[in-house]
């Protein structure tokens, strides 16, 4: 960025074949590309910030990459508009300091890498791959090293579901009713509650699996999940 103060005097100094007003119009436009470009370099060093000290959540830092790369193809869209806007006044080479400014922001945006994914976002990727042993080993491995509050029901859950999908129906059940007792304030609990009758059903304790459904039944009788345990209840578990 300090190389664009004596680029701007240069620039004027030599564009003495122009007039004033053209000039000023240049000088209008570079100021602007200047400003563009000095708010997309402390984006980016905040961005490095975050990254360095951990802090902030990932989807923050990747969005705040993504803009990034907006913000340079926007910076390069006005470096051609701008050469359009003077050619015959003023020639295109003395905005050459200005480009070289726009690339060397290009090249430190591209070289950044986003941020990483968490074990619980690469965890329900491979559940949804249908890789549930890796899918369970990186959700309790997001369990074991601390996790957001905020989703350590939804992990719990899930290591329960691709336990399910293996048919290891009992195990499952296991992680259902852990997330019922250990997380009871969070909204996964009718889910848990439903997947813990159906495990019930598949082991062959359809009565036990009734009596969760039940359960579920009368402590969320609003949910879908509910919905779902009654008509298991009067007909018994849907063909797969």
């Amino acid at each position: 960025m300090r190389r664009l103060v004596p680029f701007v005097f240069g620039m004027l100094f030599l564009a003495g074949c122009a007039t004033q007003q053209d000039l000023n119009a240049v000088k209008w436009e570079v100021d602007a590309l200047k400003t563009r470009v000095a708010k997309a370099e402390d984006r980016l060093k905040e961005k490095e910030r975050l990254t360095e000290q951990g802090l902030g959540n990932q989807a923050q830092l990747l969005a705040q990459y993504h803009e990034l790369k907006e913000q340079v193809a926007s910076l390069q869209g006005g470096m051609e508009e701008t050469k359009a806007s003077t050619k015959g006044t003023v020639k295109e080479d003395r905005l050459a300091a200005l480009e070289r400014e726009v690339m060397d922001l290009k090249a430190l945006v591209e070289t950044q890498k986003e941020p990483p994914r968490s074990l619980y976002e690469t965890g329900l990727e491979k559940y949804r791959a249908g890789r549930y042993a890796e899918a369970m080993a990186d959700l309790k491995s997001y369990l074991d090293a601390g996790p957001d509050p905020a989703l350590a029901d939804d992990a719990q859950f899930w290591i329960g579901e691709s336990l399910y999908s293996m048919e290891k129906y009992e195990d499952a059940l296991l992680q259902y009713d852990m997330v019922a007792k250990r997380y009871s304030k969070g909204d996964k609990v009718p889910d848990a509650l439903l997947k813990e009758g159906m495990a019930f059903h598949k082991t062959g304790d359809s009565q036990t699996g009734n009596l969760v459904l039940q359960r579920l039944i009368q402590g969320y009788p609003a949910t879908e999940a509910a919905a779902k345990a009654k008509k298991i209840v009067k007909d018994g578990l849907p063909r797969e």
